[in-house]
């Protein structure tokens, strides 16, 4: 697959670039107080799905408005979110092309300086409908869902974020549901253990990973959204609005559609 590199540039093969230091940082705070924990739906986990990790951030300087962009607009900064870990990134199915729901990106990257790249040469994250994959009882005001598929279709675990306006920042909790019913890996991890049978395949929520990615929001993400903010070109910018509630079903969706961009 012929790459392009819309995020800027990166060293090729991705696999190779692991040589690469990682910034100190610290990790974020928590929120005060600690917010409730998340619950699966009696129905998710009758499907098979578990929850295996939830973390929760507090994001100082960083707003909702800030973050519903960030998940829009990947391209300009996501070497920015995770310096030296992320390898590579670039749009499957832009959100300018095709809305946020049915949006794709690909990306590649490693935990650790020298560990072999994670994704090999490309995890495809899928967008995922809030109706159909959102798991929980309870949500925070602003979601994004993204999931992992196999070959058969079948979800592999998601990442969904949340996020919410609070005093000086916004609070944010990121976590991890996988199906334990699912028949068969996916793609990236099948030719990860062609390539070597004896590698351990760990996830990035047994790692350091997401802390090290929720620390950098707060030093890059007010800056670079300041710079972009009145650029007048939706499809270079575009907008969205992540903000959820709560049906009657008690399922969640998007009070806004978050659709393709048109110019009129």
């Amino acid at each position: 697959m012929d790459y392009i590199a819309n995020a800027g540039q990166t060293y090729m093969p991705f696999k190779d670039n692991i040589h690469v230091d990682f910034l100190p940082y610290e990790k974020p705070a928590k929120p005060e107080p600690l917010l409730p924990e998340l619950e699966l739906r009696p129905d998710y986990i009758e499907k098979g799905f578990a929850l295996p990790s939830q973390k929760q951030h507090f994001l100082p300087g960083v707003t909702s408005e800030m973050m519903d962009w960030f998940w829009a607009n990947m391209e300009k900064c996501y070497y920015l979110w995770a310096p030296g870990s992320h390898k590579r990134f670039s749009w499957v199915k832009s959100p300018a092309e095709y809305g946020m729901d049915q949006s794709v990106h690909m990306i590649s990257e490693t935990t650790e300086k020298g560990l072999p790249v994670f994704g090999g040469n490309g995890v495809e994250i899928h967008r995922l409908s809030l109706e159909d994959f959102f798991p929980f009882t309870t949500s925070l005001k602003h979601v994004i869902c993204e999931g992992v598929f196999n070959d058969l279709g079948e979800m592999i675990d998601s990442t969904i974020h949340m996020w919410e306006d609070t005093k000086g920042g916004c609070v944010h909790i990121t976590a991890t549901v996988q199906n334990t019913k699912a028949s068969m890996p996916p793609s990236f991890i099948i030719d990860m253990l062609k390539e070597n049978p004896d590698a351990k395949i760990v996830p990035n929520f047994a790692t350091d990973h997401e802390d090290y990615e929720a620390s950098q929001w707060p030093v890059f993400l007010p800056k670079l959204y300041d710079l972009w903010k009145n650029h007048p070109d939706p499809s270079q910018n575009v907008q969205c609005c992540l903000e959820v509630e709560k049906a009657a079903d008690g399922r969640y969706h998007y009070i806004r559609e978050n659709g393709p961009v048109t110019i009129k």
